[in-house]
């Protein structure tokens, strides 16, 4: 009988934990689709590249700016690769397609503004011309982004869930310990002591 009457408490008192709107209303997570503020479809995407590197502010000195991508290439170092993977087949795109279209809006889940950009990993788009169609670079450490003007609305991504997909799909690349932020800057370092990149 203890037992019963500790399980109906225990009950009561999870239910009342919920989020509640001002009128008393279980508020529900919300994912919210912004598909109609990325300028191209689903359709035109042929393949998606996704690379990660180190935090590339850190070493890539010359081209502290937004673009980062000219004449249909990459404008950085690419020997600062440390992973790149191709996506070609059509349920795996539109499965990332549709993390970026929804806005996350799950408290502790939102990319919330922030100075913070230690940008890791880039998301290529092309069409059937093997054009670069859209881009976002991101910063899973404070969970903001930078991306081509037509996915400007993409700030609010939903990071956890697009964090997981990525490993899903072969990207090993992240730095979401102190440890391993500990050796991504041993590592730069080192390369800045061998002249390898400047201050």
């Amino acid at each position: 009988m203890k037992r019963i009457l500790f399980l109906i408490i225990m009950l009561g008192l999870i239910s009342c934990n919920k989020n509640k709107d001002s009128e008393g209303n279980v508020e529900v997570d919300q994912i919210i689709d912004y598909s109609d503020n990325i300028d191209f479809e689903l359709e035109q995407i042929q393949k998606i590249e996704i690379f990660s590197y180190p935090d590339r502010l850190s070493w890539d000195t010359l081209r502290h700016r937004e673009e980062i991508i000219r004449n249909n290439k990459i404008d950085f170092d690419t020997s600062m690769i440390n992973e790149k993977i191709t996506l070609l087949k059509k349920p795996k795109i539109k499965e990332l397609f549709d993390l970026i279209k929804n806005h996350c809006k799950i408290e502790g889940d939102v990319a919330p503004y922030s100075t913070c950009y230690m940008p890791r990993n880039l998301m290529l788009f092309y069409n059937n011309k093997n054009e670069i169609i859209a881009h976002i670079e991101l910063c899973f450490t404070c969970g903001t982004s930078s991306s081509s003007n037509n996915l400007k609305e993409n700030w609010d991504y939903c990071k956890d869930d697009l964090k997981v997909f990525l490993k899903k799909e072969g990207i090993k690349y992240f730095v979401d310990t102190e440890e391993l932020e500990k050796k991504e800057i041993l590592f730069l370092d080192s390369l800045k002591a061998k002249k390898k990149i400047v201050d």
